[in-house]
Parts: structure tokens; C-alpha cells; sequence
């Protein structure tokens, strides 16, 4: 039986991250993914993610703040473009917040922490960007620092610093087949029928959560938003920031977007409805299949509100995002509950909006390993879990 000190299971963005950063610890570290990693099959699936300083939660927009050192430290490793600064613009109904926090709430939170902004009106916004007939009861903010991430090239950098580690094994298209947590303090996980021994273990599976916990008689209820998105041609010369609209009603108009960026179709913007296809309660029932009405509600958003790209997509694409239900949060962090053995000795990381907190989250976990602590609150991300034996 091979024996590792930490074994990662989930190779997506934050296993990597969580594994990049035990590469400078002497521990001998095992990370295991079902598939391949920077693979399609997750919560990190598409090219782009959007980066963004304002939350309606102190503590959010703190973590983010944060965020910033270690995203400025794995650049450094690199010559790829991590992230590419080029604002955040939020506007719309003031009125209004969402799964995403509220235009209001988050200027409260950025002047307490004294992030920069400038207020817009809806003139201002179609002076300066490429919005059209914004109704004139809109208002919103620019933030200079949010931006664009480029997650392949984010994760493609995790792994290289994984790669090149002597302490780090990595091991993909290899699914576990069980996890007992024994009396003694040893952690078993078999990976293709083939036995592993650790004395700590990080779940970092995404969407695929339950199909872990299984295994430790546990679940977590959750909900996996199919969502979709979509590429326009950019036919005139114009600028863009990353953005989000808020609008009623909310089930239907609420979109966000990105520049044009050379990784991602390059001459297109992406442009997407922050509205689920279809919500789903595992990834095996993802359709991968944009929805028709989700398409047409964002061409409408196009046609009517956007200048300077063409009125139809040219290229669309899917993604998976895990949210718990009956909650506000974006992520959940957490160990187990003290009914398992060894609940201290796993940690579980699973959530949705997190990409902007990828190495931040990689150095919390691997705290969490190395001393059971981190100087970083997370007392927000509890998980509630639910007992299935």
C-alpha cells in the first residue's frame, strides 16, 4: 500500500492550487482527478472567468483583496497573462440585488474597505462603454482593478509548478473507488481498486462533491446550475470592461460579459445570461447543450442594449456551477463533521463563483493541512452536512 501525506482528489483549478502550494512544504503529496486536468467536465470548464473586488459581504470583497498577493506571486511564475486588468463595470436597477449582491450593498462594502470606484449614471455608462438605450433610472460603478482571468492558462501554471515538484504525484483519468476513515487515524483511498494510506485528505471535486462523500456516509445539498454563454463578432472598434446588469425580472435579465481576449476566440466577445439552463442535482445529468430560450434571451440583450458586435452568436458554450441550497454563499470550506474519524484530517473545498480566490483558496487548504489553521476567515463557509447512512 503506497502511502502519500496528503492526497488531493479533484485535479481542477483549486487542487491544483492546493497542490502548487504544498510543493513547498516536505510533504509528499498525491493529487488524483477523474479525468484529465484542465479538463471540460467542471466548474472550470469555459476560457474566461470574470476577477472583481466588489461583494456585498465585507468578508467576500476582503478575500478577494487578499486574493491579490498570490494571484501577483503565481503570475511571476509564467510569461502567459493570468488576468488582464481591464475594470469591472456594474449597473442597472438600483433597486435590485441578486445571487451576485446589489449595486448599493456593494458600494457600502468597497467604501468601508476603501476600494476605488466611480459612480456612472446610465448616460455616463453609454458615454464611456459600448451600451445602448440604458433606461435612464440605471445607475452603477466602474472598479478599476477588476478584470478578465485566463482559467486555462491559470491552471496550465499550477500544474507546471506541480510538475516540476519532487514532492508532488499526479494522477488523472483515475477515479476513486472508496474512502474509509479509520479508528487508528489512517485515511484509505482507493483509486481504481488500487489501496492509498494518508493522514490527511483534501476533497477539491467540485460538482462531483456527493459522489466523494458517499463513501464517508455524508452529503451535501446542493444544487448545479447548467449554465450558458455565448461568442459575438466584434464589428466595430469598441472597449470593454467585464460587467453585469441587473435587471427585473431576474429569472429573466440578467447577463454579464467580457472583452474580446486573444485566448478565447479572438474578434469575439463573450457574452452570457446569469440564468440556469436547467438546475441539476449530479453532473451526469449535464446536457452540455446551450438552452434555446437561455440564447435567445441573451441575442435580445445584444440586439437591444450592446453596440459594435454582430446581433447573432457564432460559438456557445456550457458550464457547471454547484451552489448549496438555501444559501447566499459562493463557497464552502470546511472539514468534517466530528462523527467521521479523523474529521480534522479532511478538509472538503466545493462552491460556485470562486475562480477569482483560485490561489488564495490553494493556500488556505494547504494551511489547513500543514497546521490545522489559517489566518484567513472562513467561518462563513460552514458546511452543513447531512448524514446518508
Amino acid at each position: 500500500m503506497t502511502k502519500y501525506d496528503v492526497i488531493v482528489i479533484g485535479g481542477g483549478p483549486m487542487g491544483l492550487a492546493t497542490a502548487a502550494e504544498l510543493s513547498n512544504s516536505n510533504k509528499q503529496t498525491l493529487l488524483v482527478d477523474k479525468y484529465g486536468f484542465i479538463n471540460q467536465n467542471g466548474s472550470s470548464a469555459g476560457l474566461s472567468r470574470q476577477f472583481r473586488l466588489q461583494y456585498a459581504q465585507k468578508y467576500m470583497a476582503q478575500l478577494a483583496l487578499d486574493s491579490i498577493p498570490y494571484w501577483n506571486n503565481l503570475q511571476k511564475t509564467t510569461k502567459d497573462t493570468l488576468m488582464d486588468h481591464v475594470g469591472s463595470l456594474w449597473f442597472g436597477d438600483p433597486a435590485l440585488s441578486s445571487q451576485e449582491g446589489g449595486i448599493g450593498a456593494a458600494m457600502i462594502v468597497m467604501d468601508e474597505l476603501n476600494i476605488p470606484y466611480k459612480k456612472l449614471n446610465a448616460s455616463q455608462i453609454q458615454d464611456r462603454f459600448p451600451f445602448k438605450s440604458i433606461p435612464e433610472i440605471y445607475h452603477g460603478f466602474f472598479q478599476k482593478d477588476g478584470g478578465i482571468i485566463d482559467l486555462a492558462a491559470t491552471q496550465k501554471a499550477l500544474l507546471n509548478i506541480c510538475i516540476s515538484a519532487p514532492n508532488v504525484t499526479l494522477l488523472e483519468h483515475s477515479p476513486v473507488t472508496n474512502i474509509q476513515s479509520l479508528e487508528n487515524g489512517n485515511i484509505i483511498v482507493s483509486i481504481d481498486g488500487v489501496d492509498f494510506i494518508t493522514e490527511k485528505l483534501v476533497l477539491t471535486p467540485g460538482a462531483y462533491i456527493n459522489e466523494l462523500l458517499k463513501y464517508l456516509g455524508l452529503s451535501i445539498d446542493i444544487d448545479i446550475w447548467e449554465m450558458s454563454s455565448a461568442y459575438y463578432k466584434v464589428i466595430e472598434d469598441i472597449k470593454l470592461p467585464t460587467w453585469f446588469v441587473f435587471q427585473k425580472p431576474q429569472a429573466t435579465s440578467l447577463f454579464y460579459g467580457f472583452p474580446e481576449v486573444d485566448w478565447a476566440h479572438p474578434g469575439y466577445v463573450r457574452v452570457a445570461p446569469d440564468i440556469p439552463d436547467a438546475i441539476i442535482q449530479d453532473p451526469s445529468q449535464r446536457s452540455r447543450i446551450p438552452s434555446q430560450k437561455s440564447l435567445e434571451l441573451n441575442e435580445a440583450w445584444v440586439r437591444d442594449h450592446m453596440d459594435g458586435l454582430a446581433p447573432k452568436s457564432e460559438f456557445t458554450a456550457t458550464c457547471i456551477i454547484t451552489l448549496v441550497k438555501n444559501s447566499k454563499e459562493e463557497l464552502y470550506l470546511d472539514t468534517l463533521p466530528s462523527s467521521i474519524p479523523n474529521n480534522k484530517n479532511i478538509i472538503v473545498y466545493t462552491g460556485g463563483w470562486a475562480a477569482k480566490f483560485v490561489p488564495l483558496i490553494g493556500k488556505i487548504l494547504s494551511d489547513l493541512v500543514l497546521t490545522e489553521t489559517t489566518s484567513y476567515d472562513i467561518s462563513n463557509f460552514k458546511i452543513a452536512y447531512k448524514t446518508t447512512n
